[in-house]
């Protein structure tokens, strides 16, 4: 059964009119007649874990319309008991009825087909354009339990994308994680935690080990046969061998230089060869390990050799992106699991221009293992841009108090909605339109505590001004922000969350940056036990740009 919604976008500041005139988008410095992006569709994995969801489940993946505001089709757990039996469940080596938790999500494949990764059961599904599975790929070779069970265990599959001959990259994240029943029991001091877990020992409740670190990896997938057949690991040798920020890799993307690998706990985006290692007759392409290939050769047997851990399959690093380092040097690079670095590095993406953007869950302290004075109020959320070739962070939009858990991102068209907004913010100002207000790229990204313009004490100040501790409300949307150079962050100090800053009021959260547009998925009813009309919150882990439309 096939179900549409529409989505309420929230504007800030001015009513819910959609303008549909043509918004194109070029790069950073809103030059006009660059580039465009013609598409105008989101996808957002949304894992449905409480607190931030309203309605708790096995986890989901919502399409949305940027251009009309209107939400598109909801993709459901694959892992249901009415896949039993089939090549949805039976080919994967996973349990049905099981959770899903969406991470990596993929559109547009060979088939037009849409591939998406399961973070809860370690595996891989290929589904129709109309959400209908099709079928589980084999269970990967990192998972620690190969016929099922053992959910959201460690390693874990993150972000996916697809590679320039094809096949599919998949990151790998082998860390820590309060939520992991196969986690360490003993930290770093060697202390304990009665949960049994040390993750629960730190704020978040996440770390890594040189251990752990070591398993991080990239696969890659042939869209085929959905097998496994190379990987990127961790270099043992060269100018980055064993580099500690190397540890827990999150969001890929490629370009003509190289596969750009972000670390989730190392702040950092490694720049990788990904031609480096390639045999020509075993992983040059989609469906280059189908039996023979065509080609009468032994291809098709390389999917049995492979396995983890081969010299010849280690990372060739061209490059690090340091995101630690504003250009005026690394303090603390050669340290493993630097509590600045921890949690927080995630997604990725790159604009036209080709300034590297992501998702920087960045803090005012470290908070390091057993620090008291570690909760959501030492958090001030960032977006970091990264200028083409640059070795370091060249600039941060810093985010308001109350948007917190930061993961997926996207990078657009202006949408509808924000052009809005945009629009009118100009002729309230008394300025006149002059049609080239939308001709930018802008930004989205899923935030599970979305609480943007919060205003706690009620004076009638939103957001700015205003510790994060009363402003971390769980319940998450899709935010789009402008990424121009006109409202990228200043200097001295502009929402940097740090009370001592000295600037403004001494909050440090002056300056923040607002969105320009709030997307949130609206119940009808039908899809979920809320009321119709009701807001159905949402835990986003990825959102990225549709290369070809579900059917609505």
């Amino acid at each position: 059964m096939k179900l549409k919604m529409h989505i309420k976008s929230l504007v800030y500041g001015i009513g819910l009119a959609l303008l549909t005139e043509q918004a194109i988008a070029h790069d950073a410095g809103s030059l006009a007649g660059t580039p465009v992006c013609t598409e105008s569709n989101l996808m957002v994995a949304d894992a449905m874990n409480a607190p931030f969801s309203n309605i708790p489940g096995p986890g989901r993946v919502l399409e949305m319309n940027i251009t009309t505001g209107e939400r598109g089709i909801t993709v459901n757990a694959p892992f249901s008991p009415a896949n039993a039996g089939t090549p949805i469940c039976d080919n994967g080596g996973v349990d049905c009825p099981g959770p899903w938790k969406p991470t990596g999500v993929l559109s547009g494949g060979e088939n037009g087909h849409a591939f998406i990764t399961s973070a809860a059961q370690h595996a891989v599904t290929e589904f129709h354009r109309d959400g209908t599975p099709i079928r589980t790929g084999p269970t990967l070779p990192t998972s620690p339990s190969p016929n099922g069970s053992g959910y959201g265990w460690v390693p874990r599959l993150l972000g996916s994308g697809y590679m320039p001959n094809g096949n599919v990259a998949q990151t790998v994240c082998d860390a820590n994680f309060f939520n992991a029943s196969n986690s360490d029991a003993i930290s770093p001091k060697g202390n304990t935690h009665s949960s049994g877990n040390a993750s629960n020992l730190f704020f978040p409740p996440v770390y890594s080990t040189p251990e752990r670190a070591a398993n991080g990896r990239v696969l890659v997938y042939d869209q085929v046969s959905m097998q496994t057949i190379d990987e990127y690991s961790r270099p043992s040798k060269g100018p980055y061998a064993n580099d500690p920020r190397w540890n827990c890799p999150a969001g890929v993307l490629f370009t003509s230089e190289g596969m750009f690998v972000s670390m989730f706990h190392g702040d950092a985006v490694f720049v990788v060869d990904w031609k480096a290692g390639i045999d020509n007759e075993k992983s040059e392409g989609v469906g280059s390990n189908a039996s023979d290939n065509g080609k009468n050769d032994d291809a098709d047997d390389y999917v049995s050799e492979f396995s983890l851990n081969r010299p010849k399959n280690e990372a060739v690093v061209l490059r690090v992106i340091d995101l630690s380092d504003d250009g005026t040097g690394i303090p603390d690079a050669p340290t493993f699991n630097s509590p600045n670095r921890r949690d927080n590095l995630r997604a990725i993406r790159m604009s036209e221009d080709g300034t590297l953007w992501g998702t920087r869950r960045s803090r005012s302290k470290g908070c390091a293992e057993g620090d008291a004075g570690c909760n959501p109020s030492v958090f001030r959320q960032h977006i970091f841009a990264s200028a083409p070739g640059s070795n370091h962070r060249t600039g941060t939009l810093a985010l308001d108090p109350g948007v917190n858990v930061i993961a997926g991102t996207t990078i657009n068209r202006m949408s509808g909605p924000g052009c809005t907004f945009v629009q009118q913010e100009v002729l309230n100002a008394g300025g006149t339109l002059t049609g080239d207000e939308c001709d930018v790229e802008t930004l989205y990204f899923g935030a599970s505590a979305a609480n943007a313009g919060c205003d706690p004490d009620g004076d009638g100040v939103n957001g700015p001004g205003h510790p994060a501790n009363p402003c971390f409300k769980p319940g998450g949307a899709i935010y789009e922000y402008r990424i121009d150079a006109a409202h990228m962050d200043g200097a001295n100090g502009r929402c940097t969350g740090d009370p001592a800053d000295g600037y403004g009021s001494g909050e440090g959260n002056e300056a923040c940056a607002m969105p320009i547009a709030q997307f949130d998925f609206v119940s009808n009813g039908i899809t979920s036990n809320l009321p119709a009309g009701t807001i159905e919150t949402i835990d986003p882990r990825m959102v990225m740009t549709i290369h070809e439309a579900f059917t609505q």
